[in-house]
């Protein structure tokens, strides 16, 4: 397999001459660090190698409905079979593609996720995956800590990954990828602070 083999994604929103950084990319096949299932139709690539990227890169391939093995297996077969340095996986503009089940692309640079209580009811975190690098959750009191409740709900059930942890005031609580990595298809995260005006912010970082 050719390892220095890149890898091209072009959405086609470009071709109104409105390029942006979002719109077309070739990363080098050995920073692909895994391929996941986001939905029925949906399959993600992400791609983190600081030396050569600068930052994470997510390609998300709109796919046909449950073809994610037909689709990864494509991808790693047409860099296995490559005579050339680049090989594409998804061109919306020119309607080229790795395999016939995939018809679309989305590129994003590193993600970020940001949202504040406003209250101390349970709160929906709206996070886009589960799968985050590291969450942080700062307390924007200047004055009081606050009490934090992280859980998890699958449609029944409250399950209390962080239960009443105190967040001094001014103070920012880090909570890495095991601590906070979760199921997103079977699981819902909520917030509760003990504030009655929320008082803290999450950001999520892939």
């Amino acid at each position: 397999m050719n390892q220095q083999a890149l890898l091209l994604f072009s959405d086609g929103l470009g071709h109104d001459n409105n390029w942006g950084v979002s719109n077309f990319v070739t990363l080098p096949f050995h920073t692909l660090r895994g391929i996941k299932s986001k939905d029925a139709n949906s399959l993600e690539l992400y791609f983190n190698d600081k030396a050569v990227l600068g930052s994470p890169v997510i390609v998300t391939l709109s796919i046909e409905n449950g073809k994610h093995s037909d689709v990864t297996n494509a991808i790693f077969k047409n860099v296995l079979d490559a005579t050339t340095a680049v090989t594409t996986v998804a061109d919306v503009g020119n309607w080229t593609f790795a395999h016939k089940y995939i018809y679309g692309v989305s590129i994003k640079s590193q993600e970020t996720f940001i949202q504040t209580l406003t209250g101390n009811s349970r709160t929906k975190l709206n996070v886009l995956r589960g799968n985050y690098k590291s969450c942080m959750v700062a307390n924007i009191d200047g004055s009081d800590a606050v009490d934090l409740t992280l859980e998890l709900y699958d449609g029944t059930t409250y399950t209390k990954l962080l239960s009443t942890v105190s967040i001094p005031a001014d103070t920012t609580l880090k909570l890495e990828n095991d601590e906070i990595c979760f199921d997103d298809v079977t699981y819902d995260l909520y917030a509760t602070s003990g504030d009655s005006g929320g008082q803290l912010t999450f950001t999520f970082n892939y």
